[in-house]
């Protein structure tokens, strides 16, 4: 049948090898000279541009080979899907045969990092990455709309995305690419394919890219739809109240995710309670109080809150140092009673209702200022404490 032909494997690899046994080096050089023109969109904490992939990178990446595109069609054109209707339509591109080429050429020598930076190569041709961003996003352009992209990053995004474990696109991207090594690296460098074979293991990258961009884009367009972002009177992380970098925002989101997933996930630390009490709060009564917030799912989002301007605040006022060291607790529990940033008063209006709502004694001794302090500052405690907890996990 005419999906047995066997052109990729046993007409064009070898003119790929033969380039690359000649110019590997100039074939990585030309990988990390796109990475360094892209790199501030490849680097940013969501997937806001396209990437694009013109016909000047088509051109570097045949040169960097020393072999033509018209060399590649003359090849491929003999496969049985060039004259046919083909799912993914990327697998007629020439430049894309070459990449998957060249990962196996690096796969058979064991040169993991070369395939790995040849995968992520793969994945923004613009047949792929640019063409399934424009497919999820035709209608609201993140780069147009970003401040709902920052509120699905820093707010929506749990631990389970990639993107919000590795902190940037590329990151993410670089995950993929290592992942689909790991699965595909036995069957890419078999001897027995044919030109089907490398058909999926195209279809399988770019359905793994289509899977994480339609994952972020669906949680884009709810935030969308329901007018939730970030704006810069209340819930930005880097206006004039918090100035702090993308990747510090990505980070403060990263940690804000792992405390909410602790502190929901076991039961409340009579340790923390202990190290927390003060001459007028008991550690059973702040167990107490916290079993209480914790025990409504309605206060998880001013938790959350909470913990993201704790964590902020730390990063702009301590630039270098880390976030659950000594110096984060010993600056988050430090008094700031003059504050004129919004959210440390939003802050601590957020801790004060808890206690009105969660704590008897202190609706009845709050009009000590001493107590109401010290009830306060055990309860930040309990939060700062499980913050440097998930931190420093």
């Amino acid at each position: 049948m005419a999906q047995f032909t066997n052109v990729v494997q046993k007409q064009l690899y070898p003119v790929v090898a033969k380039a690359l046994d000649s110019n590997s080096k100039k074939w990585i050089a030309n990988i990390g000279k796109f990475i360094t023109d892209r790199h501030d969109e490849l680097f940013e904490i969501a997937p806001y541009d396209r990437i694009y992939f013109n016909q000047k990178d088509v051109d570097a990446l045949f040169n960097s080979l020393g072999i033509t595109e018209k060399q590649v069609i003359d090849i491929i054109q003999d496969a049985y899907f060039w004259n046919i209707p083909i799912n993914p339509g990327c697998v007629k591109e020439p430049s894309i045969e070459v990449m998957i080429c060249a990962i196996r050429y690096f796969l058979k020598k064991k040169m993991q990092r070369e395939a790995e930076l040849s995968t992520i190569y793969m994945i923004f041709n613009g047949k792929i990455y640019a063409s399934l961003h424009g497919k999820f996003w035709k209608v609201a352009p993140p780069r147009k709309s970003k401040e709902v992209m920052d509120y699905v990053v820093n707010i929506m995004l749990t631990d389970k995305y990639d993107l919000k474990k590795e902190g940037s696109v590329f990151g993410a991207m670089k995950k993929l690419a290592q992942t689909y090594i790991e699965k595909y690296k036995t069957k890419i460098v078999a001897e027995d394919n044919d030109d089907d074979d490398y058909k999926g293991y195209i279809q399988q990258l770019r359905d793994r890219v289509s899977s994480f961009l339609l994952n972020i884009a669906t949680l884009y367009y709810e935030a969308y739809e329901n007018k939730l972002y970030l704006n810069s009177e209340t819930d930005s992380l880097n206006p004039d109240e918090f100035r702090i970098t993308d990747n510090d925002a990505a980070m403060a989101s990263r940690i804000t995710e792992n405390t909410i997933n602790l502190l929901t996930s076991q039961k409340v630390s009579l340790d923390i309670c202990n190290k927390c009490k003060n001459e007028n709060v008991k550690a059973m009564e702040l167990k107490d109080i916290v079993e209480s917030l914790l025990s409504n799912k309605d206060n998880l989002p001013k938790i959350r809150r909470l913990l993201n301007i704790v964590i902020c605040d730390f990063m702009e006022n301590n630039r270098g140092k880390r976030v659950g060291s000594v110096e984060f607790i010993e600056y988050s529990l430090k008094a700031k009673p003059h504050s004129k940033n919004p959210l440390i008063n939003e802050a601590k209006d957020i801790i004060y209702g808890w206690l009105d709502e969660n704590s008897p004694l202190f609706r009845k001794r709050k009009s000590r200022l001493a107590t109401a302090n010290n009830y306060y500052r055990s309860l930040l405690g309990y939060f700062v404490l499980s913050i440097c907890k998930a931190a420093n996990k």
